[in-house]
C-alpha cells in the first residue's frame, strides 16, 4: 500500500517520531531504523512494517509505503541527509546453537554495543547476551554502529548465572589474578564476559568466573571495551 504524506502533523509521522523514545519503543515493541541497506536487512529478517521515503521503493504489497517530503523525513530521521526511515517490530532471533557466546554486563555506550554485536557476527559467535541494565539494542546509535548485525545476530537479555553449569565463563577484567588472554585453554562451550566502560564487571559477575583474563597493554591503563572485544572474540573464535 502506498500513501502520500505531506504534513509533519500526520498521525503516522507523529507515531514514527514517538519511537525515538525508549519507553514508547518498549510499549509498542517497535523501533525506528534508517537507510535502504538496513531496511533491506529488516525485510529479510521479517520485521519490516512501514517505510517513509522520498520515492517509491520496490517492496512487498504488505509493507506500508509512505511517500513524504524532505521536511517530513527530516522530522523523524536522525541523519542530516536521510534517504529512508522505517518502522520495524522487535527482533526475535533464536540461536541455532549455544556454544560460543558473548555476555555484556552493563554496557552503556551505544557505539560500543553496536560494534560488539557486529564483531560477534563477524567472528561467527552464536549469540550476544545482555544484562538487563545494558543500553537498548534499538537505540539509534546502536543500530547505526551495528551496521545491520542486529538483524542476524541473536541478541537478548538473560542472567549469566543460568550458564554457569553449561559454559566456561571467561571474564575480561584487569584484576591482579587475571591471566594473559592468550594463555588459557577453552572448553567447547564458553561465554566471554565484557563489563561496563567505566567500572568493568560487577562483583556478582566476577564470582561466576571460571577464568579471568586481561589483555596486556603498554603506555595506557586499558582499552576501549569494543576494542578489547575484537581482540578476545577473534582469538577465541579459533576454538573448534
Amino acid at each position: 500500500m502506498i500513501k502520500a504524506i505531506t504534513s509533519k502533523d500526520n498521525p503516522r509521522v507523529k507515531f514514527a517520531y514517538s519511537l525515538k523514545d525508549s519507553k514508547t519503543r518498549k510499549e509498542n515493541k517497535m523501533f525506528l531504523g534508517e537507510t535502504k541497506k538496513s531496511m533491506d536487512m529488516a525485510l529479510e529478517a521479517g520485521v519490516l512494517l512501514e517505510v517513509f521515503a522520498l520515492e517509491w521503493l520496490s517492496l512487498p504489497d504488505n509493507i506500508q509505503q509512505n511517500l513524504v517530503s524532505i521536511d517530513v523525513l527530516k522530522k523523524i530521521s536522525n541523519n542530516v541527509n536521510p534517504e529512508v526511515v522505517f518502522i520495524a517490530k522487535d527482533i526475535d532471533l533464536k540461536p541455532t546453537k549455544m556454544e560460543k557466546l558473548v555476555y555484556l554486563d552493563h554496557i552503556q555506550d551505544p557505539g560500543n554495543m553496536g560494534t560488539i554485536i557486529r564483531t560477534a557476527l563477524a567472528f561467527n559467535y552464536d549469540a550476544v547476551i545482555l544484562s538487563k541494565d545494558c543500553v537498548s539494542i534499538y537505540n539509534e546509535k546502536v543500530l547505526n554502529s551495528s551496521k545491520g548485525a542486529i538483524y542476524k545476530m541473536p541478541t537478548f537479555i538473560d542472567e549469566l548465572i543460568k550458564y554457569k553449569k553449561s559454559h566456561q565463563i571467561i571474564v575480561s577484567t584487569l584484576g591482579k589474578d587475571s591471566e594473559p588472554f592468550d594463555s588459557i585453554s577453552l572448553n567447547r562451550n564458553f561465554i566471554i564476559v565484557l563489563g561496563n566502560e567505566a567500572h568493568g564487571v560487577n562483583d556478582e559477575v566476577l564470582k561466576l568466573a571460571d577464568k579471568k583474563v586481561k589483555i596486556p597493554v603498554q603506555n595506557i591503563d586499558s582499552l576501549n571495551v569494543s576494542v578489547a572485544a575484537g581482540i578476545l572474540l577473534n582469538t577465541y573464535a579459533k576454538v573448534k
